[in-house]
């Protein structure tokens, strides 16, 4: 064996220690919080700290190892996340069942304290015991130009070059019913019963107004008079469809379709996942699809 120079010694000692930290340094995987702030960089529009988009469960400061994005944080997809090896859950809707998206129920009137509700319990021991964090990306993901969330639900349905040019929620398609429209829709979007339809089933549509996520009615009275249809995730039925209805009975040739809130944003979300591919490239990034939570009777 040849003897080692006191030189080479110094180096092989000295080199190791310095080196190590570097290395772990490098494979340290970053923190949610870390992650958040990374978004807040790449997205390119103005955040609001007062939003609905913050941490809704978990500690920020956990240390990311996989990451699930999905229309919302049900249990079954909190399941799924697991399962997948993902511990920071993006979600575009709320996690517990409310605006104010809060961990416990909210209180009844001036102020009483609310029972507890054991759903609540099981989805935060859930959360608790797999060392999840869950963060709300909903409103600033939606700022961006054009509308992410309208951009991927026309290329899930294949309308992606069927677009206005002075308009991204407006498409022009083959004339087509109404009601195979409607059957149409249900199966590229994999509803199983919560599309609702308002208008002459006979009718004949070419133009279409998409309106994933919730509107008010102020959008349906914008669009209508531009589109023959519009589809819409979510609505006040007392606003946006009773306006819908009032058309038809007037004579106008119009007609509204529902196709439920969190169907309506699944393409936008999955979307919103590999956007965060090419962003947190060294975290695993899936996308987890929130079913229809409607069934229809026979």
């Amino acid at each position: 064996m040849k003897p080692i120079s006191r030189r080479e010694f110094v180096i092989a000692t000295t080199a190791i220690p310095f080196a190590a930290p570097a290395i772990l340094q490098s494979r340290a995987a970053p923190t949610a919080q870390e992650l958040v702030d990374r978004i807040k960089q790449k997205l390119g529009v103005d955040w609001k700290a007062d939003g609905a988009d913050t941490f809704k469960a978990g500690d920020p400061m956990t240390s990311v190892k996989g990451i699930a994005v999905s229309a919302m944080a049900t249990l079954d997809v909190l399941k799924q996340a697991v399962k997948a090896g993902a511990n920071f859950v993006v979600t575009s809707e709320p996690t517990f069942y409310s605006k104010a998206d809060t961990a416990a129920p909210a209180g009844g009137r001036r102020g009483t304290p609310a029972a507890p509700d054991p759903i609540f319990t099981a989805k935060n021991e859930y959360i608790k015991s797999n060392q999840l964090v869950i963060w709300r990306f909903s409103d600033h993901w939606r700022q961006r130009t054009p509308d992410p969330s309208t951009v991927a639900l026309a290329d899930a349905l294949g309308w992606g070059k069927l677009r206005a040019a002075d308009d991204a929620r407006r498409f022009t398609i083959t004339n087509t019913k109404l009601d195979t429209l409607a059957s149409d829709l249900k199966k590229k979007l994999n509803s199983r019963g919560g599309i609702r339809v308002v208008g002459d089933p006979n009718l004949n549509v070419a133009k279409i107004g998409l309106l994933p996520g919730t509107t008010a009615v102020q959008s349906a009275l914008g669009l209508f008079p531009l589109v023959d249809a519009i589809i819409a995730g979510e609505v006040r039925e007392w606003e946006s469809v009773e306006l819908a209805r009032d058309k038809v009975s007037a004579g106008e040739r119009k007609s509204l379709i529902l196709i439920g809130r969190v169907v309506s944003e699944n393409p936008g979300m999955n979307e919103c996942a590999k956007w965060l591919k090419d962003v947190v490239p060294e975290v695993r990034t899936t996308w987890i699809p929130t079913d229809d939570p409607y069934w229809r009777p026979a």
